[in-house]
């Protein structure tokens, strides 16, 4: 499997968060196609930490912890609770307008003409290569 995040996103925020805001907004972008999980004006996904680790191997249980309190802190994702059981604790996460904003355009250099310099969010498109995340990709680019 591989897994990808935006190098200025990472150098500006951190890898960790990095990584797991695009988890996010690629799991809230494919419930935005299927038009699934819209609730309070948002497209959602959901995860419990303990997946979260399953999905991303190379990361702990803490670290996804603190990853996900410094997104929401941040002001880039935003969480909430739509399971059907009460007693079900899984958090959902959703992009914030800010979240949107730093994923479209990541870099706000200035360059010597005092021009914005912009950057994709996928330079490198591939979490996994299915069908799906390729024309996710072509969408973005």
């Amino acid at each position: 499997m591989q897994h990808n995040f935006n190098v200025e996103i990472a150098k500006e925020y951190g890898i960790h968060e990095a990584i797991i805001l695009e988890n996010i907004y690629f799991w809230t972008e494919k419930n935005k196609a299927n038009k699934k999980h819209f609730y309070d004006g948002s497209y959602w996904t959901y995860n419990s930490k303990k997946s979260f680790t399953e999905l991303f191997p190379y990361l702990t249980e803490r670290q996804i912890d603190y990853t996900l309190k410094k997104l929401l802190n941040e002001g880039f994702i935003k969480k909430g609770n739509y399971n059907k059981n009460r007693y079900d604790k899984t958090l959902w996460y959703a992009i914030t307008e800010k979240g949107y904003s730093i994923l479209q355009n990541c870099s706000t250099e200035q360059t010597k003409n005092n021009t914005k310099k912009e950057c994709s969010m996928l330079q490198n498109c591939s979490i996994e290569n299915t069908q799906s995340n390729t024309e996710m990709c072509n969408r973005r680019n």
